[in-house]
C-alpha cells in the first residue's frame, strides 16, 4: 500500500508547474487590476470567472473527450446554491460560499450518473436535456428561485469590497482552482480520464471502470463550474435563470475552441479572447457576433488547435530558428 501511494504521489508531484510563467502572469494581471480603471477591474473579474468555467468544461472536452451541451447547469447551480443558502436557509454569505460548489457537485453526480451511461452524440444530447431541466426549474419555480426575474438584492455585491480588491480575491481563488485542475489532470486519475476518453474499450480491457472514471470527471468539472457560478453571484449580488441557460454553455464551448482544444490553457486563453471581443468589438461594429463567427470559421479551418496551438507553433519556430 505504501509503495502504491508513493508511486501515485510521484506521478502527481511530477506534474511540474512552470512557475517562471505562472508567477509573472499572475503579477501582470494584478498590476493591470491595480493600475487600470475600476471598470477594467470588474471586467477582469468576469474574465477570470469565465476562465475557470471554461477550464472546467475543458476538463471534459479536451481530457475526457466528453462534449457537454449542458455545462452551464452547474454554473447556475453554483450561483443558486449560494443564493438560496442565504435567502432560504438564512446562512451568512461567508458560510454560504461552500453551498454553491457543493450544490453543483451534487447536480453533477445526479446528472452525470445518467449521462455517462451513453456515449458520443447521445451523451451530448442527454447533457443538454439535464441542463434544460435545470433551467426550466429555475425559470418557473417562482416561490423558491424567483422565476424569470431571478433573485436580486439579497447581499451587497462583492461583499462590499472595492472592484480592485474583489478582482484580487477572484484572481487568488481562480489561480488556486486552476492549479488544482492542473494537478488533477496530471494525476493518475487524470491519466485514467484521458485513457477512457481516448479509447474507452481499451481502457476497460486494461481494468478501468470507464463509467466510474467519467463520472468522477463529470463531478469534478461540475464542482469547479459551481465555484465560478458562486463567484459570479457574489460579483453581481444577483442571480438569474440565464446562468444555467444554453447560451452560457455555447459561450463556454466557443471559449474552449478559441483557446485551443487538447490544451490545458485553452479555457484560460479562450475566456480572455472571448470577453475582450465582446467588450470592444461592439464599439466598432454592432454585429459583433458576425466577427466572432468569422473568427471561429478561420480557427476551425486554418488553426484547429486554437490560440494555444498557435503559441506552441511560434515557440517551436523560434526554437528551430535558434
Amino acid at each position: 500500500m505504501n509503495r502504491e501511494f508513493a508511486r501515485r504521489w510521484a506521478a502527481v508531484n511530477g506534474a511540474a508547474v512552470n512557475w517562471k510563467i505562472v508567477v509573472p502572469a499572475l503579477a501582470l494581471v494584478e498590476i493591470v487590476n491595480r493600475t487600470a480603471a475600476t471598470s477594467t477591474s470588474t471586467m477582469l473579474a468576469e474574465i477570470l470567472i469565465l476562465a475557470l468555467f471554461a477550464s472546467s468544461l475543458n476538463l471534459l472536452v479536451s481530457v475526457g473527450h466528453l462534449v457537454s451541451f449542458g455545462h452551464a447547469a452547474y454554473f447556475g447551480l453554483g450561483a443558486y446554491g449560494f443564493t438560496l443558502a442565504i435567502t432560504r436557509l438564512g446562512m451568512a454569505p461567508e458560510a454560504a460560499l461552500a453551498a454553491g460548489p457543493l450544490a453543483a457537485a451534487l447536480g453533477g453526480l445526479v446528472f452525470g450518473a445518467l449521462c455517462v451511461r451513453l456515449t458520443a452524440i447521445y451523451f451530448a444530447m442527454l447533457t443538454l436535456a439535464c441542463a434544460q431541466i435545470t433551467h426550466t426549474i429555475l425559470f418557473q419555480w417562482y416561490d423558491v428561485t424567483g422565476g424569470d426575474t431571478g433573485i436580486t438584492g439579497f447581499m451587497t455585491p462583492r461583499f462590499g469590497l472595492s472592484e480592485r480588491a474583489f478582482a484580487s480575491t477572484v484572481l487568488a481563488v481562480v489561480a488556486v482552482s486552476v492549479l488544482a485542475l492542473w494537478f488533477i489532470v496530471k494525476s493518475p486519475l487524470g491519466l485514467s480520464i484521458r485513457a477512457v476518453g481516448q479509447d474507452r474499450w481499451r481502457a476497460e480491457a486494461l481494468g478501468l471502470a470507464a463509467r466510474r472514471v467519467q463520472l468522477c470527471a463529470f463531478v469534478i468539472a461540475a464542482f469547479f463550474a459551481g465555484i465560478a457560478g458562486t463567484l459570479y453571484a457574489v460579483l453581481h449580488g444577483a442571480v438569474f435563470p440565464d446562468y444555467a441557460g444554453l447560451g452560457l454553455t455555447l459561450d463556454g464551448l466557443i471559449m474552449v475552441v478559441l483557446g485551443g482544444l487538447n490544451s490545458f490553457t485553452g479555457g484560460l486563453w479562450g475566456a480572455a479572447i472571448y470577453k475582450l471581443l465582446a467588450a470592444y468589438v461592439p464599439r466598432v461594429i454592432h454585429e459583433w457576433e458576425l466577427v466572432l463567427g468569422i473568427l471561429l470559421l478561420c480557427i476551425c479551418l486554418a488553426m484547429p488547435h486554437g490560440f494555444a496551438g498557435l503559441l506552441r507553433r511560434l515557440r517551436g519556430g523560434m526554437a528551430g530558428g535558434a
